[in-house]
């Protein structure tokens, strides 16, 4: 045999039948081995058992594909498959275990989970080669031990099953196909692929799915060996043939759910990962990959029902909370949302986003003093934010610098013209200036930005009432607020005042009383329900 740089030797197959061996084996790469053998076996790849492969042995090993006769331990890091005329009389510990029918195992069975985690993050997944058994076979000369004069007349043979390059490509594939002898086939489908002749392994490994159409563990090795060869659709396919076959192995699902993220196929990844989720509720990645699949194609119902899966396995998990939050904010579902942020900012107190959507939340609802509250809580979080400048805005408001909230507000708007705050700011400044029109203009730039926003509703029906123009629209604007906030005076004593330029004297004196009853300590309320009383007597 041809002497490679390494000090490995190559081998086109295995270790034939008649190869007797006695001592401590070990290797790097995949090796069949049809003869008998008695000892201890150690690899990090793959080893494979022909039919008349008999194995007196402990076996550590990354994955084994056993169709002979195997009397010892087997420990596998990836994966033990017995065929149906593979026979293991040992205890056996592995993180995935395939029992065709009519195979025999007797022994205990450890399920490990395996050392390497899949990686199946949605956006960037990077498919993991496998190493297991899609390595040309190879014998390290440095690492075969080999126990010598153990007893007198012991013979050790090498019977080494050499395949010659002379021999037709063709007629060695009719002549596997022919005795239709699964392991021969993959051993020989993955000695082609790792040549580089595609073609030759793609029909053995397509006539080796075909022989065995029932069997799960040749569908998922044919689908492994087509992604290597770069042939992601007909992998694919592979896939889905494994999965039909065993719903319950769920190394297959992980897979194909790679190769459908790589492909940016979303409809068969969502497919894949509520399989996944089925069989298994309790993985989160699963949970979080599947969320955000849903949010990046717009099924909004789908996500907020994913999150709700999500918060409840991990009711800690921020930012599911959060996202959960304003996916019930866009479904109008409030209550809900203020919730969640409570939680958030509960959790991390220094989550702005948490913080400004509670705010924001508030402050449409005319929530004022908790609004603000929030309000600070983010300008302590980021002192640059614009909510910071709005803060300055409404405080330069409340002294009566007009011009330096102006400029606070226009700040704001230079880089978030949509900010309803700032421009119900600008509003409330106008008003204050007398400049009635512009401070109306504000107030409908804001409304078309948020058309619920209680204190921008009732700012604009304030305006119309000072104007007495409007008068009806003026009455819709102030109940809509009112209906959102219904504890506000403030509100009650602009729809009075509507009420009370439209002649509707009692509509005036018993919203006004409302108004008293929320804060009675307040002059001006009072002077109001004078003011519509006396009018109310003049009109009689």
């Amino acid at each position: 045999m041809k002497k490679e740089s390494n000090n490995t030797q190559s081998l086109n197959s295995f270790f034939g039948e008649g190869t007797f061996m006695k001592g401590i084996l070990k290797f790097n790469g995949a090796l069949r081995f049809d003869g008998r053998f008695e000892g201890e076996i150690i690899t990090n790849d793959t080893f494979i058992i022909g039919k008349t492969g008999v194995i007196s042995a402990n076996i550590s090993t990354g994955t084994l594909f056993n169709s002979g006769e195997v009397a010892g331990n087997v420990s596998a890091n990836h994966k033990i498959a017995i065929h149906s005329e593979g026979k293991i009389l040992g205890n056996i510990k592995t993180p995935i275990l395939y029992i065709q029918e009519g195979a025999q195992f007797d022994g205990n069975c450890e399920m490990q989970r395996e050392r390497k985690e899949r990686t199946t993050t949605t956006g960037q997944l990077p498919f993991e080669k496998k190493r297991d058994y899609l390595q040309p076979i190879r014998i390290d000369n440095k690492r075969i031990k080999i126990v010598a004069g153990v007893l007198a007349g012991l013979l050790i043979i090498f019977a080494l099953y050499n395949l010659t390059d002379s021999l037709n490509i063709k007629d060695k594939i009719k002549n596997l196909i022919k005795r239709e002898d699964p392991v021969e086939l993959m051993q020989e489908g993955l000695s082609l692929k790792e040549s580089g002749r595609a073609d030759e392994a793609i029909a053995i490994f397509t006539k080796l799915a075909e022989l065995n159409s029932q069997d799960p563990e040749i569908h998922l090795s044919t689908a492994q060996a087509f992604t290597e060869m770069g042939l992601e659709d007909e992998s694919i396919s592979e896939y889905e043939k494994a999965i039909n076959l065993n719903p319950e192995n769920l190394e297959p699902y992980h897979e194909l759910l790679q190769l459908y993220t790589k492909k940016e196929m979303d409809d068969g990844a969502i497919a894949t990962l509520k399989r996944i989720i089925e069989r298994d509720n309790k993985n989160l990645k699963m949970h979080l990959d599947l969320s955000a699949l849903y949010e990046k194609k717009n099924m909004v119902d789908d996500a907020y029902q994913e999150y709700k899966n999500i918060v409840a396995l991990a009711p800690d998990h921020e930012d599911s909370i959060y996202n959960l939050g304003v996916i019930s904010l866009s479904k109008g579902l409030d209550a809900e949302a203020v919730e969640m942020f409570k939680r958030v900012i509960k959790i991390n107190d220094k989550n702005l986003e948490g913080h400004l959507n509670l705010a924001n939340i508030y402050y449409k609802k005319g929530l004022d003093g908790e609004a603000l509250n929030e309000y600070k809580k983010v300008e302590e979080i980021d002192t640059q934010h614009p909510e910071s400048s709005n803060n300055k805005g409404f405080n330069a408001i409340s002294v009566e610098k007009l011009d330096t909230a102006a400029a606070e507000f226009n700040k704001v708007i230079g880089v978030d013209e949509k900010n309803v705050r700032a421009h119900l700011g600008l509003a409330i400044i106008y008003g204050r200036k007398g400049a009635n029109d512009k401070a109306i203009q504000e107030c409908k730039k804001a409304i078309e930005i948020s058309p619920h926003h209680a204190p921008v509703l009732n700012r604009l029906a304030w305006l119309y009432a000072k104007q007495n123009i409007n008068i009806d629209e003026g009455i819709k604007l102030s109940k809509e607020a009112i209906q959102i906030n219904s504890n506000s005076p403030e509100y009650l004593d602009t729809l009075s005042e509507l009420y009370y330029i439209k002649g509707e004297f009692d509509n005036a004196i018993e919203t006004i009383n409302k108004a008293i009853g929320l804060k009675p300590e307040d002059i001006y309320y009072k002077k109001q329900l004078k003011k519509f009383t006396a009018a109310k007597n003049t009109k009689k």
